[in-house]
């Protein structure tokens, strides 16, 4: 489910070059996605907050006019505690794996250009720590493969945007880029987040307020049922507020894709679209971020409520072995707290995270972070080093389950230890 993600808003699109990678094992799902370099409701805070965003570099397009076009590559190397035949966090105690890579041009959307276009190709694989395995990028994973953003813009009037194709999602402060985050291990704020959409955006900015609407099909299910929107205030230049949500129209059955944990080929009517994903794909969500600066300090509080109404019309329905019944109201929340640091004069930084997450439900279906019914507490730190195109980041971090879960889904070979201990070593390359 997994996503995220920061976030552009801007509005242009497609095409891209090609891009030569080795395809790797899948996992998991999603959450929101972010395209570099579109304009978005929150770049008055992007530079600052993000760890080591690309920077875009403008080139000439022949026809297509001034383009611009950046590129990324993250992988790491971890040892962790709790890892076992029957742990949520997998069987390997130590590893390496290719982490995150993305390649993205576009033609920037505006009044004065009219039109444009973006395209991104990319894969992803993060760790919401606590919550999943470290594993190795999959471009086979989403119905579009590889190519994550692909649309078209168009510019009206100044400050309007109208924009179709597939979309970055317009939930949470961060990103399934981990060079965009303040540690590349991530909160459980995004395992329940959509990632990119197929449909239509509208974004609109005017001096200090910025908005976006999309209408979608949301969890790259082919349901066209989904709605989010994201709105930015900016009341200084130390000050930043952003709310976004989500929310569905009719429900999403599990014959839909809805990110198949096996790739494209396995999901949805192959048995596996429902599989204890059936809660998120049909939720409501409700979010905000709060953005504070004080010199080289950053500190960005987050909270997010999720929620599904019982949902009986497939009860009769298994997918993967798993009931699709959604028996009773269920829900989830959680409270994150992110600082950032940039050390004067240097090229090195510190970050940080805090989390709390709490969820209800005891159906298959409830699962908005490892199982029904579970609860955590989470902590990183990150110490970084950045010179120019490249960086190394230090990630240790913590995760206490308070509640193992209906089943039990926890650490360890038994599946039932509340704690564990993972620690990177992360090296990237942004251009």
């Amino acid at each position: 489910m997994i996503v995220a993600s920061r976030r552009c808003l801007c509005i242009g699109v497609a095409i891209v070059t090609r891009l030569l990678v080795a395809s790797i094992p899948v996992y998991a799902q999603e959450t929101s996605s972010f395209t570099t370099v579109l304009t978005s409701v929150r770049a008055s805070d992007e530079e600052m907050s993000q760890f080591a965003h690309p920077q875009s570099y403008a080139f000439d397009g022949g026809p297509l006019g001034q383009l611009q076009g950046n590129a990324a590559l993250d992988g790491y190397f971890f040892a962790q505690t709790g890892a076992g035949d029957s742990s949520t966090v997998g069987n390997h105690t130590t590893g390496a794996k290719v982490n995150a890579w993305e390649i993205e041009v576009v033609r920037p959307t505006t009044f004065t250009n009219f039109w444009g276009f973006g395209v991104q190709a990319a894969e992803y694989q993060d760790i919401n720590l606590g919550l999943n395995a470290p594993k190795n990028v999959n471009g086979d994973r989403f119905q579009t493969g590889p190519i994550r953003t692909a649309y078209l813009g168009i510019s009206p009037a100044p400050g309007f945007k109208i924009s179709g194709g597939q979309l970055p999602s317009l939930e949470g402060y961060e990103s399934v880029f981990p060079w965009n985050n303040p540690s590349m291990l991530r909160t459980a704020v995004n395992p329940g987040q959509n990632s990119n959409s197929k449909g239509v955006e509208l974004d609109y900015t005017s001096g200090p307020y910025t908005g976006a609407l999309m209408f979608s099909d949301g969890y790259d299910t082919d349901v066209f049922n989904y709605f989010t929107w994201l709105g930015s205030v900016k009341f200084d230049a130390n000050n930043e507020l952003s709310i976004y949500g989500g929310t569905h129209f009719g429900s999403t059955g599990p014959d839909a894709f809805a990110y198949g944990e096996g790739g494209m080929p396995s999901g949805g009517k192959f048995g596996v679209g429902g599989q204890q994903q059936l809660a998120v794909v049909n939720s409501t969500m409700i979010g905000a971020w709060y953005t504070w600066r004080y010199g080289n300090l950053q500190i960005i509080p987050e909270l997010q409520y999720q929620f599904t109404p019982a949902l009986t019309k497939y009860a009769a329905d298994t997918s993967g072995g798993f009931s699709d019944d959604i028996p009773g109201y269920t829900s989830a929340f959680v409270a994150a707290l992110f600082g950032i640091y940039k050390i004067p004069n240097t090229n090195f930084s510190i970050s940080g995270w805090v989390n709390y997450g709490t969820s209800n439900g005891s159906g298959d279906q409830d699962v908005w972070f490892a199982a029904p019914n579970q609860k955590l507490v989470g902590l990183a730190i990150a110490p970084a080093w950045k010179y120019k195109q490249i960086f190394a980041r230090l990630n240790v971090g913590y995760a206490h389950l308070l509640n193992l879960g209906t089943p039990v889904s926890g650490y360890g070979n038994s599946g039932t230890q509340r704690d564990t201990l993972i620690g990177t070593m992360e090296f990237g390359l942004v251009f």
